[in-house]
């Protein structure tokens, strides 16, 4: 999964505006990574998720890459 997506940002290029949010599961292993449309309203809900550019999702996927593959 996070193969993909991290291949898929890299080929496609950065785009300014973009949000992602992510989850990791007890163990901190990422299990989901979600794309905000609307983040100005994904900011006014209680429960809203820290959420990251495209570089920090990239960077984020990077890490998460070496991590399992230890």
């Amino acid at each position: 999964m996070a193969e993909s997506l991290l291949t898929q940002l890299k080929r496609q290029g950065t785009k300014y505006g973009r949000r992602w949010t992510i989850r990791r599961d007890s163990n901190s292993k990422l299990t989901e990574v979600k794309l905000i449309f609307n983040p100005k309203e994904y900011e006014t809900y209680k429960d809203a998720r820290t959420m990251y550019g495209d570089r920090a999702l990239i960077k984020i996927l990077e890490n998460e890459r070496i991590i399992r593959n230890k």
